[in-house]
């Protein structure tokens, strides 16, 4: 005969705790969004010096978010890209930051 256990009742929804916690360890892009004011090569500049990439990934990046609207332009934690689109705001930039999907 088995035994059955009486679980204590939790508190608080386990599913959208569950979600919280999935979507912390996911990880994180910032996106860069077009505009018609800034010129490309402060674009490739700034992204350059907020991200570490190379002059081509930067012109890439820069060059598919002026052609498709936006483009992710960096991924990582949380907390850096968080850094990352700080610095690229500071430069007049319409960026956001969210989970990868």
């Amino acid at each position: 005969m088995a035994a059955t256990i009486d679980l204590p009742k939790i508190d608080f929804d386990f599913e959208q705790k569950l979600q919280e916690w999935t979507k912390e360890l996911r990880g994180w892009n910032v996106i860069l969004y077009n505009d018609n004011y800034n010129k490309l090569v402060e674009v490739v500049l700034w992204l350059q010096k907020a991200t570490g990439c190379s002059l081509e990934v930067a012109e890439h990046v820069t060059h598919t978010a002026h052609h498709k609207g936006r483009a992710i332009c960096f991924s990582g934690a949380k907390d850096k890209c968080q850094e990352v689109a700080g610095y690229l705001r500071g430069k007049g930039l319409q960026v956001e930051v969210d989970t990868v999907e």
